[in-house]
């Protein structure tokens, strides 16, 4: 039985215990094949995740508008140039680190020289340096293009047009994963997050801090380690995505399944998440390495 077969009964037999639907037991997440197109005009918030290897690097429009949340590794910049320029984009209003580890944010000062940026943003000491971090460097180089610099901590408000993005972050846990900012994006009734790499007892004391509920979540740290139970009952996300591949992501993959979420791989190709703020379509342009994987475990 594969495993799309599976995690269907899963959910099924999981929906009063533990729905993964929106409030009132409504779906809000529907594959492009499954979806009622939006209307004709409709305004919508779109999410693109670029097809990277164990690194992350996404693309959200909203109304004419443009953030970048993290930008990969240095050897990343030729994919996520692509993603721009099939999207058309050549500026972006905001670009959003949620941590300074090289596999976040190593493309961005290639990406400086070739598209402009309003706003450059961290959630870290400008001084930070740790092992496999590039913030120095980076801010260096946003300066030096002109690109203002801003912190923001826990609690703060990303706008962009009907957008609100909050900042969640933690202080307690001193380590680099686990200090990453998360992201809340809204719009509308539609909720998204973006998890970082947060990781270990920092995703407990998320749960017990702040409104994880989600319809949609970037699963953590590449979907490397599973998640906390108590963090994952905390979002009751309908979907996920991996910013990695298949075959190292077996055991979380495992624990979707359980909980009857469905998923899909950054590396199979580009993933698009639209939403006009009542319900999601995800659609996925698929590479032939994609296509053959999904005819394989599909």
């Amino acid at each position: 039985m594969n495993r799309r077969i599976v995690a269907a009964l899963l959910l099924v037999l999981m929906l009063f215990a533990c729905p993964a639907l929106g409030e009132n037991g409504q779906q809000k997440v529907f594959r492009a094949a499954d979806a009622v197109p939006f209307a004709e005009g409709e305004e919508t918030l779109d999410l693109y995740v670029a097809p990277l290897l164990g690194a992350d690097c996404m693309v959200i429009c909203v109304q004419g508008q443009t953030m970048m949340v993290d930008m990969g590794k240095a050897r990343d910049y030729d994919t996520i140039m692509t993603v721009l320029n099939d999207l058309g984009i050549t500026h972006i209003d905001v670009a959003f680190n949620t941590h300074p580890h090289d596999d976040h944010l190593g493309s961005m000062r290639k990406l400086l020289e070739s598209v402009t940026v309003g706003r450059f943003i961290t959630v870290f000491p400008e001084n930070y340096s740790s092992r496999d971090t590039v913030q120095i460097a980076t801010l260096r180089a946003a300066r030096e293009a002109g690109v203002p610099v801003e912190t923001l901590a826990d609690g703060d408000v990303i706008t962009l047009g009907d957008m609100t993005a909050t900042v969640y972050r933690q202080t307690k846990y001193n380590a680099t994963n686990p200090l990453s900012a998360m992201l809340m994006v809204c719009y509308g009734d539609s909720r998204l997050l973006l998890t970082a790499d947060v990781i270990g007892s920092a995703q407990q004391l998320f749960a017990d801090t702040h409104d994880l509920k989600a319809d949609i979540f970037k699963f953590p740290h590449h979907g490397l380690n599973k998640v906390a139970a108590e963090f994952l009952s905390a979002i009751d996300p309908e979907y996920c995505f991996f910013t990695h591949g298949y075959a190292n992501t077996k055991d979380s993959q495992a624990q979707m399944d359980k909980y009857g979420v469905d998923y899909d791989f950054a590396t199979w190709g580009v993933i698009h998440l639209s939403t006009n703020g009542e319900y999601w379509i995800v659609d996925q342009a698929l590479t032939e390495d994609g296509l053959r994987y999904t005819e394989k475990y599909r």
